[in-house]
């Protein structure tokens, strides 16, 4: 399908505009990602505050964008990586021990801190060629001849903030979430959703996989597919930033279900780009899962997909003590096999179903972006649509024009 028969809006910022990119930059987190910085009475004590990140990391990102510091060649960096990610899964078993081993676990967080730098270089390295070969670099306004990837590709391995999501009981929506510090005991963890919770809201504490500030911050505790479809994630995040879908980020449900899928899809995609150009084979038990244990005997995601149904023809009907119910015999089923859920209930589905394509959404916005990647299969050609999208009504327009395209 040529892509010349799709019509797209040219990006083109006034000079100014790149003039004020990095003030811009330090807000993507704040303006990007949705999440509120207030102040939030018996909450502030527990409260994270994404300037203070951007405060600190900013030197560091502005040293790595101008080339300071040494950058691992390809060998070098891929060696790192291995031993990144081994340490990752023995970090994990030290963690999951029964009791946990704590000096170990510190050893080993130490000896993993020493390829940080290099596996963060090298997988932006990675990432950023992988955009490039996807065709949506820009050229600078003044320097017609020369395309770069905007905003660059830079995120930062640590330990995220936990993210307070709150939801009415009479439906599923996010009301309003609040960024926590990360490092919350269970004990803390329950007492602030104790205090969150009302007859009439629901309140959960989750931990997060990443946020696109700037540089994004992504979780380092996870796979290596996971931590690199993360990264890509985020990027993506700060791509559309610059465009009309991005700028919905935060306004409606609607808005973020729109912004958080096609970053799902692009995110992953792009993770599909860099696996193919750089095959990388890790060993189940060096990968940066936790070692295998017993395997869950049953289908996780067609289980989420009937109950969130179940709980939304529930709720439909206003039978909201139902809806509960039927939420912690579920939450207690998957345990019994397997799949440990800490709580299950509307905040639950509210944060996991903003993710469009996947078992926690019943939106049709999900399956509606899906079918645009279905129509396009090139990230360049998926984001050149998607990134013009304001509602769900130009995403009906756009997949209109691609199935009328594909019909000739």
């Amino acid at each position: 399908m040529p892509a010349t028969t799709v019509q797209f809006r040219p990006w083109s910022p006034r000079p100014w505009v790149l003039g004020l990119t990095a003030a811009v930059l330090l807000g993507l987190g704040i303006g990007g990602s949705g999440l509120l910085l207030y102040p939030r009475g018996s909450l502030a004590p527990y409260e994270y505050h994404l300037w203070r990140w951007e405060a600190n990391t900013i030197l560091d990102n502005a040293f790595a964008r101008l080339g300071i510091g040494p950058a691992p060649g390809p060998a070098d960096g891929e060696q790192a990586l291995r031993s990144y990610f081994k340490l990752t899964s023995q970090l994990r078993a030290a963690e999951g021990a029964d009791p946990p081993n704590a000096s170990l676990a510190e050893t080993l967080t130490n000896e993993r801190a020493t390829y940080e730098n290099d596996v963060e270089r090298l997988l932006e390295h990675y990432i950023d060629e992988a955009i490039t070969s996807t065709g949506v670099q820009r050229s600078l306004p003044l320097f017609s001849g020369v395309a770069i990837t905007w905003p660059p590709v830079d995120f930062e391995l640590t330990t995220p903030p936990q993210l307070l999501v709150r939801s009415p009981r009479a439906r599923i929506a996010r009301i309003g979430d609040a960024l926590l510090k990360s490092g919350l005991t269970l004990k803390q963890v329950q007492e602030i959703e104790e205090e969150t919770d009302s007859k009439d809201e629901v309140s959960l504490v989750v931990s997060i996989g990443g946020i696109a500030a700037y540089p994004a911050i992504i979780r380092d505790d996870r796979s290596y597919d996971s931590l690199l479809d993360t990264a890509s994630h985020e990027w993506v995040h700060h791509y559309l930033a610059f465009y009309p879908l991005g700028q919905q980020f935060g306004n409606d449900r609607d808005g973020d279900i729109l912004n958080e899928t096609t970053a799902n899809i692009a995110g992953r995609e792009i993770g599909n780009l860099v696996r193919r150009a750089h095959p990388i084979d890790l060993p189940a038990d060096a990968n940066g899962n936790t070692p295998a244990g017993a395997a869950p005997t049953v289908d996780f995601n067609a289980e989420m997909r009937k109950l969130r149904l179940e709980v939304d023809a529930l709720l439909s009907d206003g039978k909201v003590a139902e809806a509960e119910q039927t939420m912690e015999d579920r939450r207690k089923y998957l345990e019994a096999h397997g799949i440990t859920i800490r709580r299950l209930n509307q905040a639950y589905f509210a944060f996991y179903g903003t993710y469009g394509n996947t078992s926690a959404s019943s939106n049709p916005i999900g399956p509606k972006i899906e079918r645009v990647w279905a129509l396009t299969k090139d990230v360049g050609l998926f984001l050149k649509v998607m990134r013009d999208v304001e509602s769900e009504k130009d995403l009906d327009a756009a997949l209109a024009r691609l199935e009328a395209i594909a019909a000739k």
